[in-house]
Formats: C-alpha cells, sequence, structure tokens
C-alpha cells in the first residue's frame, strides 16, 4: 500500500455496525467455570485499587480517568481488594422437579445471521407491551423430559423450560417439540404491568391437575415424565402446561395465570407427539394450538395436552388490548431491511412459458377491461379507469384483441420486467410483522393430474388469464427474526417453518414456482395436490398397465406413486427472480400511503372460460389404455371444475388475507 491514506477502504460506522451484528460470535464456558468476564466498569466498580512503584494506591474512580497513561509497563498494576464473584449473572437457577442429569441450556437454531435494524420505535426490543401485560420472547431452553418413542414419526419428542428470562418476567408454560425437528421456538414469558394490588395481570395458580405421567407405561426412559395443568383462580386463565420429572406437584410459584380479559380462545391445531397404550389413562396426545382469532390474539408458544378421547382444553393465548396495536411495527428504514434480509428467491421451472410480468407490463401490452354487457376499452397509465366499485362479476380483465398487440407475448409475461408487490400487515396482535408478497402472471397454463404411475396433462382444464400467487414471511417484531413462510397453493395455501427451507446468502428462503400453475413450493420435485389414496385392486392395474406401456420408471422421491392428484412440477433453472431487488412496497398498513389505482380496482383479473368439461377429460385421457382411461375419468369427475381455475382471479386487496390471515 503506498496511497497516502491506507484507510480509504475501510468500513464507516454503519458499516462495522453490520459487520458486528452479521459475525459476531457465542462463546460458551464450561459447566465449571468459576471465573468469568465482566465489563471493565463492573471490576472498577467492585474494588480495583490501582498500585505505583513503592506502594502508593488508590481506588479505580468512574471510567479510569486517573490511570497512568505515562511510563513503562512495570511501573503499575491493578489488583481486586473486595469483591465478590458474579457467577450469578451468568448461571441458570434449575428447578428442583428437573431431576435429569442433562441440563444443558440451548438457543433456538436461526437460519442465518439475524439482520442488523435501524433503532427506532418500540420494534425489536426484545418485550412488547400488550396492555397490562408485558411479554418477552425467550431464547434459551432447558430440557425437562424427553422420549424416543412415539408421535408420528416414531422418534419421540422432548419438553423445555424457557430460561435466562429477565428479571420481573414470569413463566407461563413449557415447550414441547418433536425430536426429528431442530429447536426454532417462539415462546413468551409475562410481566404484570398493571401495577393493580388486588386485580393484577398475573397470579399464581390454586392448585395442579395431572393430565398424563409416563410411569406404569412402556415407555423405556432414565426418569418419569410428569404433565401438570395449572389449576387458575376464579377469573384467570391458565395459558400452559408444567412438565415435571418428579410425582410431587409443581410449586405455586413455578408459572402465572393469567386475567382472564387479557387472553383469548385457541383451538387445537397439529399433532407434536402422543403415546397410546391399552388404557385412555396411560394415553396422550400433544398439539401446538393457534388463536381463534387472529388480529388481536397473540399465541404464546405452549403446547396443549389432553388424554385420548378427550375433546375439550382449558387453555387459553394472550390478547393485545392497547389502544395502538401498531405501536411495535417497523418503521420504513427497519422495513427495507427486513426485505434485504429475507426476501425470497423465487425460481421458475425450465420448462416454464408463462412468466410474472409487472402490471404495467401487462397494461402497456394490450390489457383490456370489459364490463357486462360486453363493453370494453385498453386499460391506460396505472389503471386509472379500472372499476373501483360494484361486485367481482361486474368486470373482468381479458388479453389484448387489437391486432395492434401480440396476444402470444402478452401471455407469455416478461421476467425482466417483473415487480413483486409487498404489503406490510401487522399480525397476532401487533406481535409479528407480515410481509405479503404478490406476484401478477398474465396468464396460468393447463394442469397435470398424477393417477398412480400415469401423469395426465390436461389439454385446456386449468388454463386462465390473470393470476396472482404470493409469499407471505411472518417477522416477529420483539427481534425481527423470520419465524414463517406462507406459500400460497391452489386458492389456499400452508404455512412452513424456515427450517424447511434452503437459503440464499444466509437468510434468504428458496422458492419453487410450480410449472405453468405457479404455485408455490418449498422444495423442487413433483408434488400432488388434494391427493388421494387409489384403493389396492386399482393400483395393481395401473401398474401392470403401466409396465406394459411404459418403460420410464414410476418413482418420485424414492416412493412409488400411489396417489391420484393434482400434479405440480417445481425445479430450478436459469430463470429465477430476486425479490429483494424487484419489489415495490404498495401498502403499509400503519402508514398513510396513496395506493396505486389497480389495487382498488374490484373485478375479476381474467375472465370466466367455459367449455365442457367432460368433453376436455375425454380428450386428455384419449391416449390412455382402455382400463386407465375408465377410471381416470371416473377420478377426474371427481374433482370440481373451480379446482383448475377456470375463472380469473380477485386482486390483492379484494382478497381476504389483505385485511385478515392467510386461508389454510
Amino acid at each position: 500500500m503506498v496511497r497516502s491514506d491506507p484507510y480509504f477502504a475501510m468500513p464507516n460506522s454503519l458499516q462495522i455496525k453490520t459487520m458486528i451484528g452479521a459475525y459476531a460470535p457465542w462463546v460458551y464456558f464450561h459447566p465449571d467455570e468459576e471465573y468469568f468476564p465482566s465489563s471493565v466498569l463492573w471490576f472498577f466498580n467492585n474494588g480495583a485499587d490501582i498500585y505505583q512503584v513503592g506502594g502508593i494506591h488508590w481506588p479505580v474512580i468512574k471510567d479510569g480517568e486517573l490511570l497512568p497513561d505515562y511510563g513503562i509497563l512495570g511501573d503499575a498494576y491493578q489488583r481486586i481488594v473486595s469483591s465478590t464473584c458474579a457467577w450469578n449473572d451468568f448461571s441458570t437457577t434449575l428447578d428442583p422437579n428437573n431431576v435429569e442429569d442433562d441440563t444443558e441450556v440451548v438457543s433456538f437454531n436461526l437460519p442465518g445471521p439475524s439482520p442488523s435494524y435501524p433503532t427506532g420505535g418500540d420494534f425489536g426490543k426484545g418485550a412488547i407491551d400488550l396492555g397490562g401485560l408485558e411479554v418477552y420472547q425467550a431464547l434459551y431452553f432447558k430440557k425437562i423430559w424427553s422420549t424416543h418413542i412415539g408421535g408420528t414419526n416414531g422418534l419421540g419428542a422432548t419438553f423445555y423450560e424457557p430460561v435466562s428470562i429477565p428479571e420481573g418476567f414470569n413463566l407461563l408454560g413449557h415447550y414441547c417439540k418433536q425430536n426429528s425437528k431442530p429447536l426454532f421456538a417462539s415462546v413468551l414469558t409475562a410481566k404484570d404491568t398493571t401495577d393493580d394490588p388486588w386485580l393484577g395481570a398475573l397470579l399464581n395458580p390454586i392448585d395442579y391437575k395431572l393430565i398424563w405421567t409416563s410411569k406404569g407405561t412402556n415407555i423405556s426412559q432414565s426418569v418419569d415424565g410428569y404433565i401438570w395443568l395449572p389449576i387458575p383462580p376464579d377469573g384467570y386463565k391458565a395459558v400452559g402446561h408444567i412438565v415435571t420429572t418428579s410425582p410431587e406437584k409443581p410449586s405455586f410459584y413455578k408459572t402465572k395465570c393469567v386475567r382472564s380479559d387479557l387472553t383469548d380462545l385457541i383451538q387445537v391445531d397439529k399433532l407434536i407427539w402422543g403415546y397410546k397404550e391399552n388404557t385412555s389413562q396411560l394415553s396422550v396426545n400433544v398439539y401446538t394450538t393457534t388463536p381463534i382469532h387472529k388480529m388481536l390474539s397473540v399465541p404464546v408458544g405452549t403446547f396443549f395436552a389432553r388424554s385420548i378421547g378427550e375433546d375439550k382444553h382449558e387453555l387459553v393465548c394472550l390478547k393485545m388490548v392497547r389502544s395502538d396495536p401498531y405501536f411495535a411495527m417497523p418503521n420504513s428504514l427497519q422495513i427495507k431491511t427486513m426485505i434485504g434480509a429475507y426476501a425470497p428467491w423465487v425460481y421458475f421451472h425450465p420448462n416454464e412459458k408463462y412468466f410474472p410480468s409487472s402490471v404495467l407490463w401487462f397494461f402497456n401490452n394490450g390489457a383490456e377491461i370489459y364490463q357486462v354487457g360486453g363493453i370494453h376499452w385498453p386499460v391506460i397509465n396505472d389503471g386509472e379507469l379500472l372499476p373501483d366499485y360494484g361486485t367481482v362479476d361486474d368486470a373482468y380483465l381479458d388479453l389484448p384483441s387489437d391486432e395492434a398487440y401480440n396476444k402470444e407475448k402478452a401471455k407469455r409475461g416478461f421476467l425482466h420486467d417483473a415487480i413483486a408487490y409487498i404489503h406490510v400487515k401487522r399480525a397476532l396482535g401487533g406481535t409479528f410483522t407480515d410481509l405479503a408478497i404478490w406476484l401478477y402472471y398474465p396468464f396460468n397454463g393447463a394442469g397435470k393430474v398424477q393417477i398412480g404411475p400415469f401423469t395426465i396433462k390436461l389439454s385446456q382444464i386449468g388454463e386462465h388469464v390473470g393470476d396472482w400467487e404470493h409469499i407471505t414471511l411472518r417477522i416477529d417484531n420483539f427481534s425481527g427474526i423470520l419465524k414463517s413462510v406462507y406459500l400460497s397453493q391452489h386458492a389456499k395455501g400452508k404455512w412452513f417453518s424456515p427450517t424447511e427451507f434452503e437459503f440464499v446468502e444466509g437468510t434468504r428462503p428458496v422458492v419453487y414456482a410450480s410449472l405453468h400453475g405457479h404455485t408455490h413450493y418449498n422444495t423442487p420435485g413433483a408434488h400432488l395436490h388434494l391427493k388421494e389414496e387409489i384403493n389396492q385392486n386399482d393400483m395393481k392395474m395401473l401398474y401392470n398397465e403401466f409396465n406394459s406401456y411404459s418403460k420410464k420408471s414410476p418413482i418420485v422421491r424414492g416412493e412409488k406413486y400411489v396417489w391420484f392428484g393434482i400434479r405440480d412440477d417445481a425445479a430450478k433453472s436459469k430463470n429465477v427472480m430476486d425479490i429483494a431487488s424487484k419489489h415495490d412496497v404498495v401498502c403499509v398498513d400503519n402508514m398513510d400511503s396513496v395506493l396505486k389505482p389497480w389495487l382498488n380496482y374490484t373485478g375479476r383479473w381474467g375472465p370466466k372460460i367455459t367449455y365442457e368439461y367432460k368433453s376436455e377429460i375425454l380428450k386428455a385421457t384419449s391416449y390412455l389404455p382402455d382400463k386407465v382411461e375408465a377410471l381416470a375419468k371416473k377420478l377426474l369427475e371427481k374433482v370440481p371444475a373451480e379446482v383448475f381455475g377456470e375463472e380469473g382471479p380477485e386482486g390483492p386487496k379484494m382478497k381476504d388475507s389483505w385485511t385478515g390471515d392467510e386461508r389454510v
């Protein structure tokens, strides 16, 4: 380096902050460690003295202002006169009910480095005040009890207790996960902020009810597990279960119950783990739960347990009761950071013909608006003259009829010009931010179905003008971490954990758009939608016919097809869309903004296609062997025509999910 300024390529302060946020290490200490690090000021404030040659010494004050900054190394030294060890600041008090040797404290697995957000507002501060109740998202967990049998995959489950929670916050319940899945928990603890000595937000339970114990079962284990339900005082509700390894009831100070007006209703969601024996007393199912009312309800992340055969439950979730449920939402700079950190890459199939485009590209390539009675005119500018009143069936958009435009070109879209339209909205009582990412396709291609080993192309069935698909990123407002991803799939969709994706650049999930139908998936390959099992006799016939009909292997993901269903194919290709560099934030619910005119359009984005469904089935199956053709017709006639999307869709703002939660 011969430049006069060798620092010219060094990072600035914001860049240094980003470096630290991205790469700062975690340092673990040995279980038997007695001597921990401290801040320099902590050492000074706990009696450090400075000694100089000749034995002269004095206490170190403030930030070390009087420490010598001259002389040589041996002229002075520091020494502790009297201080106490700060080990209590670094260790976790263990529950005496838990007697297992394995008391390792673990944190959840992030899909990549956590973003470094700009400061401002109440977003990303670790705790959120719901009104009378402040909640903190636990980051560390201690194993309580584990089993390696039972559950949907036979690998068992493990129960954990949130630990290392700040002073003043209280446990609301324990957490459970399948052993086959990584630890990626979102469990809340709570602090009373009512200052009400008589009707505070939190009270201890008055008793516990034993829901289940592994004692007396055939589970092989070193210790027994016990699942308890806290019994709340009148006017309060239990939010989670407590798990111990002792038959003695937990301490009443172990957990808290929540005042009823600060809670909301939940419903049983997905099975985490279950164990079944001959008697119901020895059998149990453990579930996740989900709020019934999504907009103000706040899930706690605890599990729900009940004996097999029972259909009632007594747990609740929390509720946002503040007058401003948006107070912990991110500001514009923080939203920009979210998008840069988590915006997905969308891959298209190598054989894809119908790509997304921007809405304006479609308008500028001859799109026309039709109203009842056949009146139609070209769409101009940003959709300024599109109807923003009436019902969804009062108007529809269509491909150009003017010969001056190329209809085939309009159908194929233009990936280079495509834009992802992002709607930022609050979720789950304002404790999460949803980034709903909408992609527009001018045309949706024909579908395919799978019948055992036979893949059948469906001619025109499934074709329609206009296709809106979306991906929703759900990011917590406690720390700004991506917690789940929603993928739209055939009029509904599915939530996925970030741990179920592959990632680009550490934190950005890879999403696959299926061939022609553009349904979103988290993995490549063949996916079957609305699949149903085919009976054994029909399957035998199908494979006999297939073996004589084709030498192609009927294998996908190492398994033979034994189902009937709509088939979606997904794969990587050179055609990929980087959402982070090609997006437009069209609406932030808690910020004033002028919506683009086309967002307020109330009609359909394509005409209703009419064709003879049965004749199309005959056309699609005519090349099959006779027995296969007969079965295919019977199965296809059971599928509702609307599943293949014969009508043009509504626009994003007209869909239920614009103001509500996603459809699953």
